[in-house]
């Protein structure tokens, strides 16, 4: 993240979201709460191969570190729900917008 009071090199923050879990990878899009930023699951690209993925991820705005971190797989619930391009949210609901999941059907 970057701060916009210092919107310059020494106002950035950054972690690796794959040092928390290697399937942290692959997003497309966010949205954010007054509490965390979240980040839309859509594709791995291991080497040359495609793998479209549900890991969803959020990251608490006050906490902005790898023990910030919450995420589930969504395609533990249905093996259909990956691959996703944005998302938003509600006062009570996190919604990821479809895009692909990789079936052809």
């Amino acid at each position: 993240r970057v701060s916009l009071s210092d919107f310059s090199s020494s106002g950035v923050q950054f972690f690796n979201l794959a040092e928390t879990d290697p399937n942290l990878k692959g997003f497309n899009g966010g949205f954010v709460t007054d509490a965390h930023a979240y980040y839309v699951p859509i594709i791995h690209r291991p080497g040359s191969s495609e793998t479209y993925h549900g890991y969803a991820a959020r990251v608490s705005l006050s906490n902005f570190s790898s023990s910030g971190v919450e995420y589930f797989n969504l395609a533990e619930t249905n093996s259909n729900l990956k691959g996703f391009q944005g998302g938003f949210v509600t006062d009570t609901h996190a919604y990821y917008v479809p895009y692909y999941n990789g079936n052809s059907n």
